[in-house]
C-alpha cells in the first residue's frame, strides 16, 4: 500500500510539474483564458501560442524592421520577440527600443524599456482572477546613475467580460507625472475562440 501510495504521488507531482511547464504563457501575456484564436491583430494557433501579430510572425524575424505605408504615409515598426526556455516572452526589441520582461511563475510582473538613453521601469499589479489593476512606471536617464522619477500611473476597472471571463471592456485612468495630466480612455479588445 505504501509503495502504490508513492507511485501515485510521484505521478501526480510530475503531472503538476509537467502542467506548469506546459502553460499557457502567450496567452498569459495579454491576461488571457480559453482557446483564443485571435484578440484584435494578435492570432493564436490551437496550443495559444501566438502565430501571427498584425500579419507577421514577430518569433521568426532576424532582426526588428521599419516599413513604410504609402497610403497613410506612416512608418510602423515591427518587433523582434524573444522567449526564454520556458517558453515565457522576454523581450521585444524594434528599431529604437527594447523592452526586456521578468515573469513570476504565472504573469509579467515587471518591464524595463531602453530607448535612446532613457530607460523606463514599468511595475504591474494584478487582482486574485489574474486581471491587471494597477501599471507604475519610473524613467530615468540610461547614465549609470540611474535616478528615477515617477512618471505614471495607470488604474484599471473592468466593465465586460466575455463567457471565457476574459475582459472585453475596461477603463484606463492615466496620471501622467510627465506632462501633469490625467487622462481616462476606455479601452475594448474582440476575442474569438477556437470551439
Amino acid at each position: 500500500m505504501k509503495k502504490y501510495f508513492l507511485i501515485v504521488s510521484a505521478a501526480l507531482m510530475m503531472m503538476a510539474c509537467g502542467a506548469k511547464q506546459n502553460q499557457n504563457y502567450d496567452l498569459a501575456f495579454y491576461g488571457l483564458k480559453g482557446d483564443v484564436k485571435k484578440m484584435d491583430k494578435i492570432e493564436f494557433d490551437q496550443n495559444g501560442k501566438i502565430t501571427l501579430v498584425g500579419g507577421t510572425n514577430p518569433f521568426e524575424m532576424e532582426s526588428p524592421t521599419r516599413s513604410y505605408n504609402e497610403e497613410t504615409g506612416e512608418f510602423t515598426d515591427v518587433e523582434k520577440w524573444t522567449r526564454d526556455d520556458k517558453g515565457r516572452i522576454i523581450s521585444k526589441r524594434a528599431m529604437e527600443y527594447e523592452q526586456i520582461y521578468v515573469w513570476d511563475d504565472e504573469k509579467v510582473i515587471r518591464d524595463t524599456t531602453y530607448c535612446e538613453g532613457q530607460i523606463w521601469l514599468t511595475n504591474y499589479e494584478y487582482d486574485n482572477n489574474g486581471n491587471e489593476t494597477k501599471r507604475t512606471t519610473v524613467m530615468g536617464q540610461d547614465d549609470g546613475k540611474y535616478e528615477f522619477e515617477p512618471c505614471n500611473v495607470i488604474e484599471f476597472t473592468y466593465k465586460e467580460f466575455d463567457s471565457h471571463n476574459n475582459w472585453t471592456k475596461r477603463t484606463a485612468k492615466n496620471k501622467d507625472a510627465v506632462i501633469g495630466e490625467n487622462t481616462e480612455e476606455e479601452q475594448t479588445r474582440k476575442i474569438e475562440y477556437w470551439k
